[in-house]
């Protein structure tokens, strides 16, 4: 009993002693500091993100809770005629979108990546349009595309023709859309592929201007094959970015999409069906259908590139 009691007084001192070390300064500090991080993503990540998924399952006008409806709002996707329309101008769009990207960017950073007088200046060109505002791009290109006071106009009258705007034109409005999103990203894309080039060993191409290669076969054998995965990058981000594309199409033509909803897509769509119609349910089911879709184009994206580079 003697040892007993003598045993406890030093396991608890031992205990507390610990207690102390794990709570000292020392080791709590970094917890501290990067907590306003973690308390921030997830007052405006993940609980947004929850009480989308919570609200997609109810008839929520905004105000309470709403009436829960089960998969109502999900199954009314399968016979909403304007959400067909703007997937569909979306998978559209996108396919031209991100095809064109891939091809103008990795071809002006081909470009870009040999030695010229000027390089660098042409580079700044090429971004300028990045750093402009999104706004300001949907701005100008509804002033010269869609208003009757077009600085095209004058030019056009030379050769007899009246211009009264493109937007008017649901044939011309796809691609009006396509030109300016090409114009305000490609040159953000091209940065991209100039890193993925720059990688690339000049040892390469020195060895095939040796063995007799072209400029044409050094890259198609070269310069393809190893910017396979930067490629892919490249899709997948642009992908994204089509079905999220929001400011440039919503201020050149509203949620409507403009003339027989031509230039309709997802994210204008979504805006409309939560803050002007107040169908907050039924645009959170959209939101998350839509993610799926882009989930699965992106692993897709990705399985045919890994499946490429492995051949």
């Amino acid at each position: 009993m003697g040892t007993g009691t003598l045993d406890l007084p030093v396991k608890s001192e031992t205990a507390h002693a610990r207690m102390r070390r794990w709570y000292s300064w020392e080791n709590v500090a970094p917890y501290v500091f990067i907590s306003p991080f973690f308390i921030l993503f997830g007052i405006f990540g993940v609980f947004p993100i929850l009480f989308a998924l919570w609200i997609s399952f109810r008839n929520w006008k905004g105000i309470r809770g709403g009436e829960f409806i089960g998969f109502e709002n999900f199954t009314r996707l399968l016979t909403d005629s304007f959400f067909h329309i703007a997937l569909k101008n979306t998978m559209i769009l996108g396919l031209l979108y991100t095809t064109l990207m891939i091809l103008l960017s990795l071809g002006f950073a081909a470009l870009l990546n040999r030695p010229m007088r000027g390089r660098a200046l042409y580079r700044t060109a090429y971004f300028l349009p990045v750093v402009t505002s999104m706004v300001v791009v949907a701005i100008l290109f509804k002033f010269f595309m869609g208003s009757t006071y077009s600085p095209l106009t004058p030019v056009l009258a030379m050769f007899g023709i009246e211009f009264r705007g493109l937007l008017g034109m649901a044939w011309a409005i796809k691609p009006i859309l396509l030109v300016m999103m090409l114009w305000r990203w490609v040159g953000f894309n091209m940065m991209i592929m100039l890193a993925g080039l720059q990688s690339i060993p000049a040892e390469l191409y020195d060895a095939a201007r040796i063995d007799g290669a072209g400029d044409v076969q050094a890259f198609r054998y070269i310069t393809v094959p190893l910017m396979r995965r930067v490629i892919a990058f490249v899709a997948i981000v642009s992908t994204i970015g089509m079905f999220e594309m929001f400011e440039m199409p919503y201020l050149l033509l509203r949620s409507g999409g403009g003339v027989d909803r031509a230039g309709l897509l997802t994210a204008p769509f979504i805006f409309q069906q939560a803050f002007e119609l107040f169908k907050f349910g039924y645009a959170s089911a959209i939101a998350y259908v839509i993610a799926l879709i882009i989930i699965g184009l992106s692993l897709l994206q990705m399985f045919a590139s890994e499946r490429t580079a492995s051949e």
